[in-house]
C-alpha cells in the first residue's frame, strides 16, 4: 500500500501547520496522500479520469457502505454534484482527478486508512467468506420454537419462524450482513422488538445520567440462576439490571421529571443514537397495544418492586403506573438486525456510535454493562455461554441476539426459534462455532491457539511519522474515532510534528472545542507546547478569535507562546 515518505508529508502539511485555516488548503494538504493510489486502481482506461465506480467497489471491498454510511454523505454529496444533471441522486462515471480530490476532503484521512489496510479486520473478505460458512452450516438447524411475546395476545405478536441473519459492525464501521437483516426496513417482516435488549440500553443510559453507584443502590450486581422474568429479589433489590425485576427499576431513574412523551421520545431518540441515526428504527404500535392487555405479570412486579422499596423515593404511585406503561413502549421499539449490530458496535467501541462518532452512553456505563452481559445475559444460560463462547451477549424473546468484542466488533443474529431457556437456537450455534473459528474468546491464549484466526490487523505496524500525521488531520477535522481508538492503543497525543506542532495547536486551528477538550481532560497533554514559530494553542485561540476554547484553555492553565518563552530566557544565566 501507498504510504507518502516523511518529507512529501511534511511540505503537504506545512500550510496547515502555521495555522492557515482554509478548508481549500486542508484539501491541497490532504488529497496528495491517496493520489496514487486513485491512480493506480480506479482510473479509466487512459490512466486520467477516476472511474467513481471502481473507487466505491473498492471501499465496499473493504467492508463500508459509502452509500448509506453517515460518515461519507458529504463526500457523496460532493461527488453527485458533478454529475451534470438535475437529478441529484445520479453518481457520475467518471471524474477528473482535481474535482475528484476535492470531493474526498472531508473523509480525506479515513479512506487513507481503509485503503491502506488500516482497518480493525484488514483482510475483510477471508473474514466474512468464514462468517458464511458458519451461517450456512447454521441454516438448516430447525430446533425450537417461537416464543408468544405477548401471551394470549394474537398471531401478530409472534415472529415468523423460518427468518434468519446475521449482521456484524466493527468499530470501524465495517459492516456485513447474510439472511433477513432486512437493511432499512424495508419488510415489517424481517424487523423484531427490541423486548428484552431494552434493559441493555436503559441500564447504560441510566449510568451515564446519574451514576454507577446510585443506579446499584436499587439494582445489584448479582447472576440470579434463573430465567429473566424471575420474581426474586436478593438483599430486597433485583439481583442485576439485565431482569424484568431490575429492567423496570432502572427504567424509572430516566428523566422521571419529565412527561410520558417526552421520556419516551428521549429514550427512542438514543437508540437511534446507537444506531447511527441511518438504520431502521421503529414502533411497532399494535405489539405495545397487546403488551399492555397482557400486562398482568409486568403490574404484579412493579407493585412487588414498589412494596419493598426498590424504586427511589421520588417514585410517586401515578409515576409508577406511567413507568410500567413506559416499559412497555420501550420493548415495543422495533429494527432490524443490521441496525442491532450497530447498536452492538456502539458498546463495543465503548459507547462511541462507530457510524457517527457520537458520544452516547460514557465509557463507564458501557464496562459495567458488558460485565453484566458476561455473567447473565442470555438467562439461565449465561454460565455455559460464558464457558463454551466466552464473550458478553443479549439475548431477547423475539429472537434476537446481540454479541460484543469490545475494541472490535458488534454482531446480531436473529432466529426466532428458542431454546429451553429463551434464546435462539441457530444465534447460539452460531456464536459456538464463532469461537472455535476466531481468537475471540476472553480466555484465549492467542499465543497457542495455532488452529484459530485472529481476522485482526497483526502485521501492520505506523511509523511515528504516520501516528502523527493521522493524528493531526484527526484532531483538525474533529475525527473521533480515530482519537479515541489511538486513545485505547496508548498513543502519545502529545507528539509534535518536525516544527513543532501537537494535535492540541491543530484542534484550536480547526475549532474543535471537543477535541481541544478530549485532549486536554481525556489524554492529559501539555496545553502549552511551543511549535518552532513560539506560538501555543492559545496563540491560534486568539488568532482565529476561538472565544469558549481561549477561556476553556486559560482554566487550564494555558499561556501565550511569547509569555513562556519570555519567563525562558529570564531564567538563563547570563
Amino acid at each position: 500500500m501507498f504510504v507518502a515518505p516523511p518529507v512529501l508529508r511534511r511540505q503537504r502539511l506545512r500550510s496547515i501547520k502555521k495555522g492557515h485555516d482554509t478548508r481549500s488548503e486542508v484539501s491541497n494538504v490532504g488529497a496528495p496522500e491517496i493520489d496514487e493510489r486513485l491512480v493506480k486502481d480506479f482510473t479509466d482506461d487512459d490512466g486520467v479520469d477516476i472511474v467513481v465506480a471502481k473507487f466505491l467497489k473498492g471501499l465496499q471491498q473493504c467492508g463500508l457502505r459509502p452509500l448509506s454510511d453517515p460518515r461519507f454523505e458529504s463526500t457523496m454529496t460532493k461527488i453527485r454534484s458533478f454529475a451534470n444533471t438535475e437529478d441529484a441522486t445520479t453518481i457520475p462515471e467518471t471524474m477528473n482527478l482535481e474535482d475528484f480530490r476535492r470531493a474526498l476532503t472531508s473523509n480525506m484521512v479515513f479512506i487513507q486508512q481503509t485503503l491502506s489496510g488500516n482497518l480493525i479486520i484488514p483482510e475483510w473478505k477471508q473474514f466474512t467468506d468464514i462468517i458464511t460458512e458458519i451461517f450456512d452450516a447454521c441454516k438448516d438447524d430447525t430446533d425450537g420454537t417461537v416464543h408468544e411475546m405477548s401471551p394470549g395476545s394474537t398471531k401478530s405478536a409472534k415472529a415468523p419462524e423460518d427468518k434468519f441473519a446475521i449482521s456484524i459492525c466493527t468499530v470501524d464501521g465495517q459492516r456485513f450482513s447474510l439472511g433477513d437483516y432486512c437493511s432499512k426496513g424495508v419488510s415489517d417482516q424481517n424487523n423484531f422488538p427490541l423486548m428484552d435488549l431494552t434493559r441493555v440500553l436503559l441500564y447504560t443510559i441510566a449510568c451515564t445520567e446519574k451514576s454507577v453507584e446510585y443506579v446499584h443502590k436499587y439494582i445489584g450486581k448479582e447472576p440470579s440462576g434463573s430465567e429473566g422474568e424471575a420474581l426474586t429479589l436478593k438483599d430486597g433489590k433485583p439481583h442485576n439490571p439485565l431482569m424484568l425485576t431490575g429492567g423496570l427499576a432502572v427504567s424509572s431513574l430516566i428523566k422521571p421529571a419529565l412527561c410520558f412523551s417526552e421520556r419516551f421520545e428521549y429514550f427512542y431518540k438514543t437508540v437511534q443514537a446507537f444506531t447511527g441515526k441511518s438504520e431502521y428504527v421503529g414502533f411497532n404500535n399494535s405489539l405495545a397495544l397487546s403488551l399492555k392487555d397482557n400486562s398482568n405479570r409486568l403490574y404484579a412486579i412493579g407493585h412487588y418492586l414498589r412494596e419493598n422499596n426498590c424504586f427511589s423515593k421520588d417514585t410517586k404511585y401515578e409515576d409508577l403506573e406511567k413507568t410500567m406503561e413506559l416499559f412497555i413502549h420501550y420493548s415495543a421499539i422495533e429494527m432490524t438486525c443490521d441496525a442491532a449490530s450497530v447498536m452492538a458496535a456502539t458498546l463495543a467501541s465503548g459507547g462511541l456510535c462507530p457510524l457517527t462518532g457520537e458520544k452516547v452512553v460514557y465509557p463507564e456505563a458501557v464496562r459495567n454493562c458488558l460485565s453484566m452481559m458476561n455473567c447473565c445475559g442470555v438467562n439461565d444460560y449465561s454460565g455455559e455461554f460464558m464457558f463454551e463462547v466466552g464473550l458478553p451477549a443479549k439475548s431477547n424473546v423475539s429472537g434476537a441476539l446481540i454479541v460484543v468484542i469490545p475494541n472490535v466488533l458488534g454482531m446480531c443474529i436473529y432466529s426466532p426459534r428458542l431454546d429451553r431457556s429463551k434464546n435462539s437456537v441457530r444465534g447460539v450455534k452460531f456464536c459456538k462455532m464463532f469461537t472455535d473459528r476466531f481468537v475471540f474468546h476472553q480466555f484465549d491464549p492467542t499465543d497457542r491457539s495455532s488452529n484459530k484466526i485472529d481476522p485482526r490487523r497483526k502485521d501492520f505496524t505506523e511509523t511515528r511519522d504516520q501516528q502523527s500525521l493521522i493524528l493531526l488531520f484527526a484532531a483538525y477535522n474533529g475525527n473521533m474515532t480515530t482519537l479515541y481508538r489511538y486513545l485505547k492503543e496508548g498513543i502519545n497525543f502529545g507528539y509534535p510534528d518536525y516544527d513543532g506542532r501537537t494535535a492540541l495547536h491543530l484542534a484550536v486551528c480547526g475549532s474543535q472545542l471537543d477535541v481541544v477538550k478530549f485532549l486536554v481532560e481525556k489524554c492529559h497533554v501539555d496545553v502549552n507546547p511551543v511549535d518552532r514559530w513560539e506560538n501555543t494553542p492559545l496563540d491560534d485561540a486568539h488568532k482565529y478569535n476561538n472565544t469558549h476554547i481561549i477561556h476553556f484553555l486559560q482554566r487550564k492553565g494555558a499561556q501565550k507562546g511569547k509569555t513562556i518563552m519570555g519567563n525562558c530566557t529570564d531564567t538563563l544565566p547570563h
